[in-house]
């Protein structure tokens, strides 16, 4: 397990205050986290930094949307990754967040085990093989069938 202070730091950004703890909480397990509630407090709290942070944005937020937030965030965080997250989700967000250069998109409601999975792709992480893909895999390499 990853230590605290060499934990990949997760910066989420949700005005939602349960759900905003409940990924502080999981995501804690394995990453170093910050949580702001509003883009505004994000960007008058959070030091500017060249480290590789990630940034979980709700999109629908007061004040600041998540595509306006990560726009104002880029120049502050030029080696941040950018995962936008939603409830929202139609063709039009859709094709505004992937032209704003978001790393994922992600709808609510997901489950945190598939947060985690979408941060560990963003930062490049390789994915364990499946157990049952890697014995499927092995059999049909060496002719077997196994079910």
């Amino acid at each position: 397990m990853t230590t605290a202070t060499s934990a990949p730091h997760i910066v989420i950004v949700e005005d939602n205050v349960e759900a905003n703890n409940l990924m502080r909480d999981w995501l804690k397990l394995k990453f170093n986290v910050t949580c702001f509630l509003d883009a505004e407090s994000t960007l008058r709290i959070l030091p500017p930094s060249a480290d590789k942070i990630v940034f979980v944005i709700d999109y629908s937020m007061p004040g600041d949307n998540g595509i306006v937030l990560k726009n104002k965030l880029v120049p502050l965080f030029p080696n941040a990754k950018f995962l936008l997250v939603s409830g929202l989700f139609e063709e039009k967000l859709t094709e505004q967040a992937k032209a704003a250069g978001f790393d994922a998109l992600l709808p609510k409601p997901f489950s945190m085990p598939t947060i985690t999975q979408k941060i560990e792709e963003i930062l490049g992480f390789k994915q364990k093989e499946n157990l049952v893909d890697m014995v499927m895999r092995k059999s049909a390499r060496l002719g077997v069938f196994a079910y």
